[in-house]
């Protein structure tokens, strides 16, 4: 699965949040898989979902290649 396969990359400035959601459909419960790290599962164990908190910081290289295509929020 490359980055095109991704139903939605998005980028939350204020919060320095950069999420994936990987299919359009309910999650069962956000659970953080290590730090700062947050994923969504299935009742059945697919994960549909994953957000990074404090990416700028964590992927200082890949976060500037991913930003610029992902839609911004700002709150």
């Amino acid at each position: 699965m490359g980055v095109r396969d991704l139903t939605e990359i998005h980028y939350d400035e204020e919060e320095g949040v950069l999420g994936t959601q990987l299919k359009s459909r309910g999650y069962w419960r956000s659970v953080e898989v290590s730090e700062n790290v947050v994923a969504d599962p299935t009742k059945k164990g697919g994960i549909i979902g994953m957000d990074i908190h404090g990416a700028r910081r964590s992927l200082k290289g890949v976060v500037p290649l991913l930003v610029p295509k992902a839609p911004s929020s700002k709150r």
